[in-house]
């Protein structure tokens, strides 16, 4: 979603647009997420994760596990992470993302209104989404993220369960509450991935699939191209790393740190006889709930296992143990597709956008974590602005590559 979004950016300021991508375009975790866009999504560092940090090592039912493993990547980002934690760091990553969410629900709702083909409107639905509770204490935690919500400028509402129930039946009887996000857009985002794709190569732009990036084409200051598979060389006077999880291995060639862990991620697709017609998050267990054509997705946990496509059964069964507190119907739905697939997350919670240190004519667009659709418009306005050596929407030092290195 990065990349594209990126390529129409370009592609409306007149550039000639090359798309590289190493997959076929379907299965990544910008098609395989819960299909919800979220402005205001709190950071994964937050204050109440810094004392569970042996829980998340031991615990593999944890919405967030860290398998344990002797990793010295793995130990540093952890350090980072519990330093990201630390309320000074965590309010200050609140108030950058929530900037950029505002910026990216503009650019959403421009989109809508102006500038979709059918084929994108047809996927997009702002139709809001909620955040159930089933436990007093998690109400209360939601209903101080309102407060900062409103204060950034988004539109929230709390309710009750009986409410809830009243908008929506699915939801059972030990839901307390839901937090109401009106703003929120859901979509299909296999679909929406494939008309925003269709719509910039009618725009001009090239799409090679299946063309793996070996490297940059580079000297010791500018980088003039890249070289794929069989030692092909492609010229260009831009470049834009925007490769997920695997834009810290490009990096990291040129003497350039990205330092981020690959999140991995699951959905499973069940045929739910009355499915909810509110998509929803479900506080507790951190499971979202969306129904879509193909059936209902819940997809949820972050295992820090590494780079791998390994399904563990466990962690899949926890979609449905989680959902099904929440929502009627869910325990023994039949399953009708199960995926995986890993985000890129830094220790701080911010992405990374913006130009390679010391690399002219190289930027970079990663460490999205699991907001790279919500923050898909505001990462391609910014690459976009800072390209053209215009004034940016916001200040993008937080985002540098520079503060690694």
């Amino acid at each position: 979603m990065i990349g594209l979004l990126t390529a129409r950016e370009l592609l409306q300021r007149g550039r000639d647009v090359l798309v590289l991508d190493a997959g076929s375009g379907e299965g990544s975790a910008s098609s395989g997420n819960a299909g919800i866009i979220a402005p205001g999504h709190f950071p994964i560092a937050n204050p109440r994760q810094r004392s569970r940090a042996m829980k998340l090592l031991l615990d593999p039912e944890s919405p967030l596990y860290i398998p344990p493993r002797f990793n010295i990547p793995m130990i540093r980002w952890l350090l980072g992470f519990r330093k990201a934690c630390l309320p000074r760091n965590y309010g200050h990553a609140v108030e950058v993302l929530n900037r950029m969410s505002n910026v990216s629900r503009d650019g959403w709702q421009e989109l809508m209104d102006i500038d979709a083909t059918p084929e994108m409107l047809a996927a997009l639905h702002p139709a809001g989404s909620i955040e159930v509770f089933c436990e007093q204490e998690t109400g209360d935690a939601a209903s101080r993220d309102a407060d900062t919500l409103r204060r950034d400028g988004f539109e929230t509402e709390l309710i009750d369960g009986d409410e809830l129930r009243r908008r929506d039946p699915a939801y059972s009887d030990e839901v307390l509450g839901a937090l109401v996000h009106p703003g929120h857009i859901i979509t299909q985002p296999d679909q929406l991935l494939r008309a925003i794709e269709d719509d910039i190569v009618d725009r001009g732009a090239v799409v090679r699939h299946g063309c793996t990036v070996q490297r940059m084409l580079a000297d010791r200051h500018a980088c003039h191209g890249v070289i794929v598979e069989d030692d092909r060389m492609i010229e260009g006077g831009t470049i834009v790393i925007a490769a997920g999880i695997w834009s810290d291995g490009i990096a990291r060639d040129h003497g350039i740190r990205v330092p981020m862990q690959p999140a991995k991620g699951y959905h499973v697709m069940l045929d739910v006889d009355e499915p909810p017609t509110i998509a929803c998050v479900c506080r507790e267990s951190m499971v979202a709930v969306n129904s879509m054509p193909g059936g209902v997705r819940l997809a949820g946990t972050l295992e820090l296992s590494g780079i791998n496509n390994r399904m563990v059964r466990r962690r899949l069964d926890l979609l449905q143990q989680g959902a099904s507190r929440c929502i009627r119907g869910i325990e023994d739905a039949p399953v009708l597709e199960q995926w995986t697939g890993m985000r890129p997350c830094t220790a701080d919670g911010l992405p990374v956008i913006g130009p390679m240190p010391e690399m002219a004519g190289t930027w970079i667009a990663t460490g999205h974590g699991m907001m790279g659709i919500t923050l898909g418009p505001v990462t391609a306005t910014l690459l976009a602005q800072m390209i053209h050596d215009e004034q940016t929407v916001m200040d993008t030092v937080p985002m540098s590559a520079d503060r690694f290195n």
